[in-house]
């Protein structure tokens, strides 16, 4: 019987994606190939929640008052 192979961790392929992206946008930021644009949509993606301000819902503090006729 041949020896069952075990899958690796999600994480630990993901972490090896994200390596081998951004070696090679640091070798040539500027070329447009397929992996310089997958590097730039996983750092927009990873980079999304420092450029956005947290939405906060605004709340009525004060009872509305009702309008004079």
């Amino acid at each position: 019987m041949a020896p069952q192979i075990q899958a690796p961790e999600e994480s630990d392929v993901l972490r090896e994606q994200l390596e081998y992206l951004i070696a090679h946008a640091a070798c040539n930021p500027q070329c447009g190939c397929s992996e310089c644009r997958r590097y730039r949509k996983v750092r927009s993606v990873l980079l999304e929640v420092f450029t956005k301000p947290p939405r906060v819902e605004a709340q009525v503090k004060a009872p509305r008052l009702a309008k004079a006729a």
